[in-house]
């Protein structure tokens, strides 16, 4: 290992405790309560929850990591020694895991016996829109209103451009607005990683494209 990548590790490694104490663990419990209670109300009588009350379980789980990157020790403004995208890195890798393990136990409540594909791929590229979106909005708006944006965004994408587009109607993940299922969401989830690599570009670094041309 060279030292650079020892100094990152080390780095990482100092930034978990802090950064899982900034999290809002309160607000996550709030939601995850929510979404269980979302879905199992959607399943009783019969219904299946899997066409509207799992999907709305979804977006409130990714509106909470909406919420991620709005903390003040993870502003873009922020001066530290640590490089914002492992300082963001250690944070999401602390929040998504428990917003999956809430999504995954809400996929066997009712009558549910388990995520599908299609499910599960809605799934994660909703994940990413939300720190896409999160990621853009610190640069846009700034750290104090960015959770709000990109919870916007993402409601956006999970539920309402499903409805408006779709024929017919539906936030059923397995009957996406236009293709199959694992191509529509693919194309969400690139969409998604395109924008969360461009919020983490630094403007003040010139491309070794740049840095070519001026030699």
């Amino acid at each position: 290992m060279s030292s650079a990548s020892g100094v990152r590790c080390d780095q990482g490694t100092l930034l978990v405790p802090p950064s899982a104490r900034t999290i809002r663990w309160g607000s996550f419990t709030v939601v995850a309560g929510v979404a269980a209670l979302a879905v199992w109300t959607g399943g009783r009588k019969g219904a299946n929850p899997a066409s509207f009350a799992l999907p709305v379980a979804t977006a409130l789980l990714c509106v909470w990591l909406c919420f991620l990157f709005d903390d003040p020790a993870a502003e873009t403004s922020s001066g530290s020694a640590t490089p914002l995208l492992l300082r963001r890195g250690v944070r999401a890798a602390i929040a998504v895991p428990a917003a999956a393990s809430a999504w995954f136990a809400c996929t066997w409540i009712g009558p549910l016996t388990g995520p599908t594909g299609a499910m599960t791929i809605s799934f994660g590229a909703l994940v990413l829109v939300a720190l896409g979106a999160g990621a853009a909005a610190v640069r846009v708006v700034g750290g104090s209103r960015s959770g709000l944006f990109a919870a916007a965004v993402v409601v956006f994408v999970a539920l309402v451009l499903p409805v408006a587009a779709g024929r017919p109607p539906t936030v059923d993940p397995s009957l996406p607005p236009w293709g199959a299922p694992a191509a529509y969401w693919g194309l969400v989830a690139a969409l998604a990683v395109a924008v969360l690599v461009t919020a983490h570009r630094d403007p003040a670094r010139p491309s070794a494209r740049s840095r070519a041309r001026r030699w």
